[in-house]
């Protein structure tokens, strides 16, 4: 069973900085936008810049838009640490609105990603993904729109082919009964007759050899293609779970399955779908920030405790000063001290 670690192991973080944080300047000197490292190197190998320093170059030609010089948002300098919890280390780009959404929706919302690219560590994006599949797929109940996708053709038949296969190049072949093991070449025989144009040409080549695919079971490399085919596919009108959110909400459609929170993101349209996910980050914020600040009491609380030793030579034994009737626990439910001990000197 995999367990909590293995999960966040599996979440590969970003080996070098996600924000360069490389500055563009107009011919006039003026701050275009912010890139990375390759789209400065792009610029240069081209001539179309020179560097000022290493982390900024100015462009020799005199540019016909303004860039990104009214939107603040992509001139500031971002920050390489986690926007959740502040770590600098383990970091991740976190698509705040799915990309199986995002890609079904329209231009306009599409062009302003930039907003819905956050920095986060490992362990909050772990954290979130767990919430966020939860949503999923009360979603997928919500709008009768299955997370595998609808449009799926089932070929029967291969899956009866691939497991008469599987068990002929069982290594216990031995112990199954010959009659069985006739049915199953049998069963192999017509399924490969019927789906030859399925296999590569170099199987089908040797399907040709054998008439009306009789034999043709002896062949491994025939029934170890025929063991990797897959039992379903896509079919003509198949529809991705993003697909079919989007498209009903984009069309505002409801249905007598759809809690009140969902009725109201399809009603409100799209927007209100990205709206929801990037709203879904703040829960984050707020817990964290109470988990760092409940650690931080409770160890401040440990270091100021009778029994920890800060100065050997002037207080080696700070526990001799606490009285008979002094408190030293956080809460005297008994009532039984006087009053509370409070350290003065290190």
């Amino acid at each position: 069973m995999e367990t909590e670690t293995d999960r966040k192991l599996t979440m590969q973080s970003r080996e070098q900085d996600i924000y360069n944080n490389c500055k563009v300047l107009d011919i006039t000197g003026t701050l275009l936008f912010r890139a990375g490292t390759r789209r400065l190197e792009w610029y240069l190998s081209r001539n179309l810049a020179h560097r000022i320093d290493a982390n900024t170059i100015q462009l020799n030609f005199v540019n016909k838009g303004s860039g990104r010089q009214n939107e603040p948002f992509y001139l500031q300098e971002m920050q390489n640490m986690c926007t959740i919890c502040g770590s600098s280390t383990n970091l991740t780009m976190h698509h705040v609105v799915p990309h199986q959404y995002r890609k079904y929706m329209d231009d306009k919302i599409k062009s302003r990603s930039s907003h819905d690219l956050l920095p986060v560590c490992t362990l909050c994006h772990d954290k979130y993904e767990r919430h966020a599949v939860l949503f999923k797929q009360h979603l997928s109940h919500c709008f009768s729109a299955p997370l595998e996708g609808v449009g799926w053709i089932e070929r029967k038949d291969i899956g009866k082919g691939m497991r008469a296969a599987s068990t002929l190049m069982s290594p216990s072949l031995d112990k199954i009964p010959k009659q069985r093991i006739d049915q199953l070449r049998a069963i192999v025989n017509e399924v490969v007759v019927q789906n030859t144009d399925l296999f590569s040409a170099d199987s089908q080549a040797l399907i040709s050899q054998y008439q009306f695919g009789v034999g043709v079971w002896a062949e491994h490399s025939v029934l170890k293609e025929l063991m990797s085919m897959d039992v379903r596919i896509r079919g003509p009108g198949f529809c991705t779970h993003g697909e079919i959110i989007v498209d009903v909400v984009g069309h505002h459609r409801t249905n007598s399955l759809m809690c009140h929170q969902c009725k109201e993101i399809a009603v409100a349209g799209v927007p209100a779908l990205v709206h929801w996910y990037r709203s879904e980050l703040i829960p984050l914020y707020f817990t964290t920030a109470a988990a760092v600040g409940v650690c931080g009491y409770f160890a401040t609380r440990a270091l100021k405790s009778p029994d920890v030793v800060w100065n050997k030579r002037e207080n080696p034994y700070p526990w001799l000063d606490v009285q008979q009737n002094e408190n030293t626990k956080m809460l005297d439910p008994n009532g039984r001290f006087e009053k509370q001990w409070s350290r003065t000197r290190l």
